[in-house]
């Protein structure tokens, strides 16, 4: 290991790194020489990783990212690193029908979801476009590929995601570059994320009659390997179920995938 990192000597950032699939995917990096910065509101519990990898550089970074000024900070901040990876993870969505949830928390969402992460892949791919060198990965969502009924603006803000990165990805091969924007993008994953946006209640038990739920550090360790050394494909769907799932919602009706998604996302 002390021979990679003398190798390495690079900084992965990570957003929403406190805990869930961040967290998993900060140890995940530290395992392959990483040293890494950890961006959360509170990410402090990150700094636990240091007992694990003594060797490697573990920093946190406290701050509210749904606050789109702090986004340009986080990057100033970077600079004095040698970043060479971006993991744009932080997210949370807001369920309920559009004409009820909440407008507020929905553009809390939309600032999180989409203009940080737009921002932050916009001026590390420019980063990385000077030494020819870098790779920003993106957390979309299996809810990137239809429209969510009843979850309304978290799916649609997943699609952004998922269009955004797919593109930029395409005109960087398309420009020779070794730059790449990969877009991760996970099923259900057994971490709070419905604590905080189905009105505080648990994901498993919601999850379980549509889609089984994974394993949030295996997934992290697969996909997290696969999106480090993919050459040329934009995003990744990794997972047994998930490739059946998207396989299925390529192959039915359009008309039937929306109600599968309303039926399921009313029940909660």
């Amino acid at each position: 290991m002390k021979n990679k990192v003398s190798v390495l000597n690079q900084w992965a950032v990570v957003t929403g790194a406190s805990k869930g699939l961040g967290y998993f995917y900060c140890q995940f990096l530290l395992s392959q020489g990483y040293h890494v910065l950890g961006v959360s509101r509170n990410s402090k519990n990150i700094l636990d990783l240091v007992k694990q990898y003594p060797h490697l550089q573990v920093k946190n970074y406290d701050c509210d990212l749904s606050d789109i000024k702090n986004a340009y900070q986080l990057f100033e901040f970077a600079k004095t690193l040698n970043v060479t990876v971006v993991i744009n993870n932080a997210g949370y969505g807001v369920w309920g029908k559009f004409q009820a949830s909440s407008l507020d928390q929905e553009l809390n969402m939309i600032n999180l979801n989409i203009a940080t992460l737009h921002i932050l892949t916009k001026l590390f791919v420019q980063r990385f476009t000077e030494n020819n060198f870098g790779r920003v990965i993106n957390v979309g969502s299996m809810a990137s590929f239809t429209p969510g009924p009843a979850f309304t603006s978290y799916y649609a803000s997943k699609a952004y995601v998922w269009n955004l990165g797919v593109a930029i990805n395409y005109e960087l091969i398309r420009a020779k570059s070794k730059v790449r924007v990969i877009t991760i993008c996970p099923g259900p994953l057994e971490t709070d994320f419905w604590n905080r946006s189905s009105n505080g209640k648990g994901s498993k038990e919601h999850y379980s009659s549509l889609l089984p739920v994974l394993d949030t550090q295996s997934y992290a360790d697969k996909s997290l390997k696969k999106a480090l050394k993919v050459k040329r494909k934009g995003f990744l769907v990794v997972g047994v179920s998930n490739k059946i799932t998207k396989l299925i919602m390529k192959i039915l009706p359009f008309r039937i995938v929306l109600k599968m998604v309303y039926n399921y996302q009313s029940k909660r």
